[in-house]
């Protein structure tokens, strides 16, 4: 029996909806990353290319719209009947999203295929529930079901948006995006034209632009980066132009030291090492000494010499572990609510509270206060959110403006390509940098400048 009933259950457990719900359900209830659980989830099932795209939708356009699918949801509901088992609630959660958003799919087939999904993990008595309530929203499906591009975001990060953003700029931010998320690649020794040319003789169903970074090209509908060619020889890196733009905005030159605080898994550290050339040297600095062993690995696919980089295991908020100010530039990419990412990974509406702008703001002046130990007389300190809030990055900057009087603004260099700062003196990146119907849409951060005088 056992053999039969896998057999029998097999194809639903690993079809486009089945992979939906199970990343839904990682990403809802245990806190895993969208990008990379989907990642997993489609590398494990090797789907057909429309099965994958599927799946994608779902995950990313269930996410967008979460409060809005549960309150569709909870109106089927009585308070005692509200499901307690989490991958009871993915799955509503899909099945709710293909219902409420995608008109194309008919509603028997979504209705279907995840009650014997709930039954095939689950068994038959919460599979009765789950097409009750799917029989019901099936019932008040609307007239025309359209694709959910627009986020659905709670009161507070919509009111800190507002306060943070003029309404230019807000109203770009908020636009609709297609889904899924564009790719974002940095191009390496060869350069963006030469990137672009390749990938588009290679792959011409792709869609394929330049970014708003001199170094980089956005991609739709090519699969995974790591199956592109040209990966494995080093010729792009992914990385999101949002993110290129800042780590250019340090204005990087040959033969300088400089620091990468922060550094993660060192997407700016491999950019930088490449600027300072053969007679430099970058530190990247990190709490966290697992995501600094994975550089080495990508500065050897990007053939960069692994002893340009030197990697630093150091909790800035205890102290500079020995470092002084020695470095001509510093860069710290703080951690930050992440908002400005949010159309790339709504999943942070999820995790994110009221008080985080506030908290992790002061958590950002600390670090920034510590950075600036490491900056020599003469030398350019950076500092950037990937937020769009008030609290994070503009009152960040002008509170330690005020306390560090040896810190004088500057400005990114032109070929950098950035926007000239606002009035406060921060260059705020984001998508209203490009016109809505263009592939590139940065993600939205802030930078702040400076110069040590003294």
């Amino acid at each position: 029996m056992a053999r039969n009933r896998r057999t029998d259950h097999g194809p639903v457990l690993n079809s486009a909806r089945a992979i939906a719900v199970q990343v839904l359900e990682r990403v809802t209830e245990q806190g895993a990353y969208a990008s990379r659980a989907l990642d997993a989830e489609l590398t494990r099932a090797r789907l057909p290319p429309r099965d994958a795209a599927l799946a994608t939708e779902i995950v990313y356009g269930a996410l967008r719209v979460l409060p809005e699918l549960d309150r569709r949801i909870a109106a089927q509901l009585s308070h005692a009947a509200t499901p307690s088992d989490r991958f009871v609630r993915a799955a509503l959660r899909a099945a709710a999203y293909q219902l409420a958003h995608l008109g194309r799919l008919p509603s028997h087939a979504i209705v279907d295929e995840s009650v014997s999904l709930v039954r095939a993990k689950r068994g038959p008595k919460l599979a009765g529930f789950v097409n009750a309530v799917l029989r019901k929203l099936s019932d008040r499906r609307p007239d025309e079901a359209t694709p959910a591009q627009a986020l659905v975001l709670p009161d507070w990060v919509r009111n800190e948006l507002e306060g943070a953003l003029a309404p230019e700029r807000l109203a770009r931010f908020l636009a609709p995006q297609r889904l899924p998320p564009p790719l974002g690649l940095r191009a390496e020794a060869q350069g963006r034209d030469a990137l672009l040319t390749a990938l588009q003789a290679a792959l011409p169903e792709a869609e394929l632009g330049p970014s708003h970074s001199p170094l980089g090209v956005v991609a739709r509908r090519v699969g995974s980066p790591r199956a592109l060619p040209g990966y494995a020889e080093g010729a792009f890196s992914v990385q999101e132009e949002g993110a290129q733009l800042v780590a250019l905005g340090l204005g990087a030159e040959p033969g300088e030291r400089i620091a990468d605080v922060c550094a993660g898994h060192g997407g700016k550290t491999t950019l930088l090492a490449r600027q300072v050339g053969r007679g430099g040297q970058i530190s990247a600095i990190d709490r966290d000494e697992r995501k600094l062993k994975a550089i080495a690995p990508e500065l050897r696919r990007l053939q960069l010499p692994a002893e340009r980089v030197e990697w630093h295991a150091i909790d800035l908020g205890v102290g500079l572990g020995g470092l002084g100010p020695s470095f001509d530039r510093v860069l710290i990419d703080a951690p930050c609510t992440g908002l400005g990412t949010v159309h790339r990974r709504p999943e942070l509406l999820l995790r994110l509270q009221p008080q985080d702008p506030v908290r992790l703001g002061e958590l950002q002046l600390r670090l920034l206060e510590r950075a600036a130990g490491l900056v020599r007389p003469g030398g350019v300190l950076g500092y950037a959110v990937c937020s769009p809030t008030h609290a994070e990055g503009a009152a960040v900057a002008r509170a330690f403006g005020e306390r560090h009087p040896e810190f004088q603004p500057a400005s990114a260099p032109a070929p950098a390509q950035l926007p000239d700062p606002d009035g406060d003196g921060i260059v705020r990146i984001g998508p209203w940098l490009t016109s809505e119907d263009s592939l590139s849409c940065p993600d939205a951060y802030q930078l702040g400048l400076w110069r040590r005088i003294e």
